[in-house]
């Protein structure tokens, strides 16, 4: 029973990090610059060159894997552009309504198939 446990978390860690790699690979080959995306088409060249800087675009991209991955880890998911607050305070204030509907569908999902008979 423990080897299949550690199969399947060995699967798990595997799995997690092929979909983060894929996931920033394809954020990386999207046309585009997110600097120039965030300023808009009317921005100077060198403010869109500071906040790629600031954004750490300037970087090697293995650099910038590792940083998504540590800040992932550490529950640091950078900030949001669209409301001007960190992305992990925003998700923490939407689950208060995501868990129970979650737990519901789940209840009316077991009920239904329960009657049904599957």
């Amino acid at each position: 029973m423990s080897l299949f446990l550690v199969k399947r978390l060995a699967t798990l860690i595997g799995t997690l990090i092929g979909a983060s790699v894929i996931v920033f690979l394809v954020l990386e080959i999207l046309p585009g610059n997110a600097a120039q995306m965030l300023m808009g088409p009317d921005a100077s060249p060198e403010a869109v060159a500071a906040l790629a800087t600031k954004l750490g675009l300037d970087q090697p991209a293995w650099t910038r894997y590792w940083h998504w991955i540590g800040g992932l880890l550490t529950g640091n998911l950078g900030d949001s552009y669209a409301y001007s607050s960190p992305v992990l305070d925003l998700i923490l204030e939407r689950l208060a309504l995501t868990v129970p509907l979650a737990v519901l569908a789940m209840a009316l999902t077991v009920v239904i198939a329960l009657l049904v008979g599957v």
